[in-house]
């Protein structure tokens, strides 16, 4: 995917707050909605979202992007 596509991915799952949510209804996998996440942090060397087993939240960088 592209660095748009990418954004648009992060958009949805903080939206959503969940990568399985955006992989429904984008009918993909949730690991491919993972990778695009990892790419975007990659590509703009930051991370995006804090991931615990509790959920999702955005850390100041990914606010940053979202906003």
């Amino acid at each position: 995917m592209d660095l748009i596509e990418n954004i648009r991915v992060f958009r949805r799952v903080a939206e959503t707050k969940s990568f399985s949510a955006v992989a429904r209804e984008r009918e993909v996998t949730q690991p491919s909605i993972s990778k695009s996440i990892q790419a975007l942090e990659a590509e703009l060397g930051v991370t995006l979202l804090r991931r615990t087993t509790r959920g999702l939240s955005l850390t100041p960088e990914g606010e940053r992007l979202y906003h």
